[in-house]
């Protein structure tokens, strides 16, 4: 098939127009958009200059005799006057120095001058200017050590020559900014002194005007002309008031019809007219670039490159479109500026042709990727394929670090044994990099690897099944820290071990245990059951014996639904029905419920239980049910003629239920076997019960998020049950 290359042209081109459009809108809008050349930042800019400018030139400049006047100086000042070229001793010995020898000294010293005396005479006629000079110096350093008002004369007059070249400065600085701004009008009054200053006819027609005044804002500047660069000091010595003014400032209509104002003006309406023209270019452009791509959109393609941009891996792929993206971009907001700035002159039609271009080939990938990405192999990526071989290494971030400064030092001490053969002198710092350096780095390596195959060989003892001893702890490495994590593997295996054999003893006694309990009022049932098909029985024996086979019967029933219920609390088949409850009242009512039990058992209870009400939200019927089997444990397996403490608090945010009791009969060591399932106190199985009261309490509480623990010390038992309160 033929490639449409004029169309996919035309529809880059309408691409890098609207491109061209909406980055001219985003940075040149609050430009032109609603705007005059009044509002345009460079007239705003003139305007600030002017502002800051007149005042201290025109408006307000100081007095310079009067400046002068109130010159002062300081004794810091001549402190520093006198010490700016060291010491009065310092001073002196160097003027010595630099006459000792004087320069340009015209001697009249000859073969001929024979005697000392002679020689000395014209030495000193010769030297006698530059004695007068350095004895002048030495004099003046004298007196600037010695005499004050000296001193201070030297640097006021010093003070002085800088407010004269001050001066100087702005009467320059003055006159170009009269000229330059000879087309602005105005009328300023000192709003303290009330002085007038007016350049213009300010009434005169006017395109733009600006008061000052108190509703409107005074114009505040400063006195000192801070433009100076060379009087570091200039406001110290001239002061830096803040003056205020109000008035008008008028440009004249006359002034942008021609002149300097009148280019300002028409650029600005040029550049206006140009952003609306590329507005309105660029809603054209779009909406034929929509029309064209819906019409030719799937003919945008160019096979070849197709095939080969399909043999990069997905992620270059990506890369390489966002690039052209990038460059496209570029190249098109780097026309704006031929465009607004340039006015089209020396246009860059390479950067025209860059813009097409790469427009072209993001539109390309658009196409390509668009087609690809929801089933690309992300694992054959570069970037894929780099993490995946670095995930091992810093794995342990400690061990990788570590490997890298190895690999860091190996590499240059190979470098520096390199270096050693080519330029022997290196061999200065080779040895003791060497010694200090490169050998204990070895000895350390060596020393790691050993210590690594000895935990690799406990690691494999480990994994046939040997226990064996410990692994030795070495150090704080991460060798050490892999064997300290192999021994709190072989510390969890000897436990399993260990929680293996009791599980399988507790699996024993539960079948032992259930056995009986179902046996025990099966073998009622039916031996009760034999004995009603006798007709020869009396009608008092007959009803004695349904009334104890329905009390087997009822004791068999509630075996079973406690056990089923046990089982579905295990595997989570339960629904809670939460709400908010008051768990004294529902403490209150299961104690009310077993009072006649609690009268006849011969116990003593004593109930601690507040007045105010603590609320959670809890499932009412699942949580009475835990109360009631509290309460029953109590009934059962509590000494008689002893006492049962029951405690109901708010602690910390938390519901804290408290039961405890003297025992009946004595408890093992492993206090946590109690809510195994039909597990008793009563080890003989003289109580009735399930074994299944503790074990289904438990388990209420752990479905809530709670928690019950159990306390032993010595025939005292107890439970404690927290959940939280709101």
């Amino acid at each position: 098939m033929k490639h449409p290359v004029s169309k996919n042209i035309l529809l880059s081109v309408l691409a890098v127009i609207t491109m061209f459009s909406l980055f001219t809108l985003i940075e040149e809008g609050h430009n032109f958009i609603g705007t005059s050349y009044f509002d345009s930042e460079s007239f705003t800019n003139e305007l600030s200059d002017f502002e800051s400018s007149i005042v201290p030139l025109v408006l307000a400049t100081p007095d310079k005799e009067e400046v002068k006047k109130n010159i002062t100086v300081t004794a810091d000042e001549m402190e520093e006057y006198r010490n700016r070229n060291g010491s009065l001793e310092s001073q002196l010995e160097s003027i010595q120095q630099q006459y000792a020898s004087p320069t340009g000294e015209v001697t009249t010293v000859t073969e001929e001058a024979t005697t000392t005396t002679e020689t000395a005479t014209a030495t000193e006629t010769t030297n006698e200017p530059f004695i007068t000079e350095r004895d002048k110096k030495m004099e003046d350093i004298t007196k600037n050590f010695t005499d004050d008002s000296y001193i201070e004369q030297k640097i006021r007059l010093e003070k002085e020559a800088q407010v004269d070249a001050y001066y100087q400065s702005i009467e320059r600085v003055k006159n170009d900014f009269l000229i330059e701004n000879d087309n602005i009008n105005y009328d300023f009054k000192n709003v303290e002194t009330g002085e007038r200053f007016t350049n213009g006819d300010i009434e005169s027609n006017n395109s733009f005007s600006k008061e000052y005044s108190s509703n409107h804002g005074y114009l505040k500047e400063r006195t000192t002309y801070e433009n100076v660069e060379e009087l570091w000091n200039v406001q110290e010595l001239v002061g830096n008031q803040l003056a205020q003014f109000e008035g008008t400032v008028a440009i004249p209509e006359a002034s942008i019809l021609s002149g300097n104002r009148a280019y300002s003006y028409n650029y600005f309406i040029t550049n206006q007219r140009i952003f609306y023209g590329a507005l309105l270019a660029g809603v054209l452009a779009a909406i034929a670039f929509v029309l064209l791509w819906r019409k030719n959109g799937e003919k945008f393609r160019y096979d070849k490159a197709e095939e080969k941009y399909f043999t990069f891996p997905i992620d270059v792929r990506i890369a390489l479109f966002f690039i052209s993206i990038f460059v496209a971009i570029s190249a098109t907001k780097e026309l704006i500026g031929f465009i607004f700035y340039y006015k089209g002159y020396d246009l860059n039609i390479i950067t025209i042709i860059v813009a097409v271009l790469f427009t072209a080939l993001a539109l390309y990938q658009w196409k390509w990727i668009r087609t690809s990405i929801g089933s690309a192999d992300w694992k054959q990526s570069l970037m894929y394929g780099w993490l995946k071989s670095l995930e091992g290494f810093f794995l342990k971030r400690s061990i990788g670090v570590q490997t890298l400064i190895l690999l860091i030092v190996v590499f240059f001490w190979g470098f520096g044994t390199m270096m050693f053969f080519w330029q022997p002198a290196v061999i200065i710092v080779w040895i003791p990099a060497t010694l200090l350096i490169g050998i204990p780095v070895l000895i350390v390596l060596l020393k790691r690897m050993a210590y690594l195959n000895r935990v690799m060989v406990k690691t494999e003892e480990m994994a046939k099944g040997v226990i064996g001893n410990k692994i030795e702890e070495k150090g704080k490495s991460p060798i050490a820290e892999h064997a300290a994590s192999l021994n709190q593997l072989r510390d969890r295996i000897k436990s399993s071990h260990s929680e293996q054999a009791k599980s399988e003893r507790l699996k024993t006694e539960l079948i032992t245990n259930v056995s009986h309990d179902l046996r025990t009022p099966l073998t009622s049932i039916i031996t009760y059951t034999d004995l009603l098909k006798n007709p020869n029985i009396t009608d008092e024996e007959r009803a004695s014996y349904i009334a104890i086979l329905d009390k087997k019967s009822m004791r068999l029933k509630t075996l079973i639904e406690d056990l089923f219920e046990v089982s579905k609390m295990a595997t989570g088949n339960i629904e809670l029905d939460k709400r908010k409850v008051d768990l004294t009242q529902l403490l209150q009512q299961a104690i009310a419920e077993h009072q006649e039990d609690i009268d006849k058992s011969g116990l003593e209870y004593r109930v601690t239980i507040g007045t105010k009400p603590i609320m959670s939200y809890v499932d009412g019927q699942k949580w009475w049910r835990v109360l009631d089997n509290l309460i029953i444990n109590t009934l059962k397996y509590a000494l008689p003629n002893t006492r049962v403490y029951i405690n109901l608090d708010q602690v910390d945010g938390e519901a804290v239920f408290v039961i405890k009791n003297i025992a009946k009969y004595e408890l093992g060591n492993d206090i946590n076997e109690l809510t195994e399932r039909f597990k008793r106190a009563d080890t003989s199985r003289h109580t009735d019960g399930s074994g299944l009261g503790l074990a289904i309490a438990q388990s209420i509480v752990d479905l809530h998020g709670g928690s019950l623990r159990m306390e032993v010390d010595g025939d005292l038992f107890k439970v404690i049950v927290k959940i939280a309160a709101i």
